[in-house]
């Protein structure tokens, strides 16, 4: 399934961020408050029960958000490091696990994953939060992994940005996994970037490490 978090605010937030020029600041305080939105949005599909709360005149009708306890934040590093301090104040009871990936720069583009530390994850809700979905293989390589580890309830991946060949890739290889993004972009160029995208998420965020 893909959700298209169309809110005009999350809209107006995602065109700032993708100027060319931006400061690591805002960058990083836009893909937060995004982070932010993408979470309300996935709350939204999240099981809940009818309560009754006494108020200091009587009775009302409620909601309890029944598995929101249950959820795992995976943050694949380093982009995801401010998307997931906006995911992580909507699900603050989250558990959080963490994957180093790298993407090489030559086609096909394959990945190496040098750091994988996930608490469990059988019948839980896994989120993986991670700017851009590009090629679709680092994704994939996650999601292999995760599916060694155990048997999740629900995988959904948070994105920034989606490529449609990603997003393809992704739903060819595990098509039971939910994807919500903000924006789907047209293509990849030969480097692998989404175009138009924003550029590199974990350098503009933190700045270009040297080489």
């Amino acid at each position: 399934m893909i959700k298209l978090v169309d809110h005009l605010l999350v809209q107006e937030k995602l065109t700032l961020i993708r100027r060319k020029g931006i400061d690591g600041i805002h960058f990083r305080g836009g893909i937060i408050e995004i982070g932010r939105w993408l979470a309300y949005e996935l709350t939204n599909t999240l099981e809940k029960e009818k309560v009754t709360v006494q108020t200091p005149l009587g009775i009302a009708d409620g909601f309890k958000i029944k598995d929101k306890n249950d959820i795992v934040v995976v943050s694949v590093l380093r982009a995801a490091i401010p998307l997931v301090e906006g995911i992580m104040r909507v699900f603050r009871n989250a558990q959080y696990g963490v994957v180093g990936a790298s993407r090489r720069d030559e086609p096909p583009f394959p990945v190496d994953i040098s750091y994988f530390k996930l608490p469990p994850v059988d019948n839980r809700i896994v989120v993986i939060a991670d700017p851009m979905l590009a090629t679709g293989n680092t994704m994939n390589a996650i999601l292999n992994r995760i599916q060694e580890k155990g048997n999740p309830r629900r995988v959904i991946l948070l994105n920034v940005i989606a490529s449609r060949q990603g997003i393809d890739l992704v739903e060819r290889e595990h098509p039971d996994v939910d994807i919500y993004t903000c924006a789907v972009d047209r293509e990849l160029n030969s480097d692998g970037y989404i175009i138009p995208g924003l550029g590199d998420a974990g350098d503009k965020a933190f700045g270009k490490p040297e080489t």
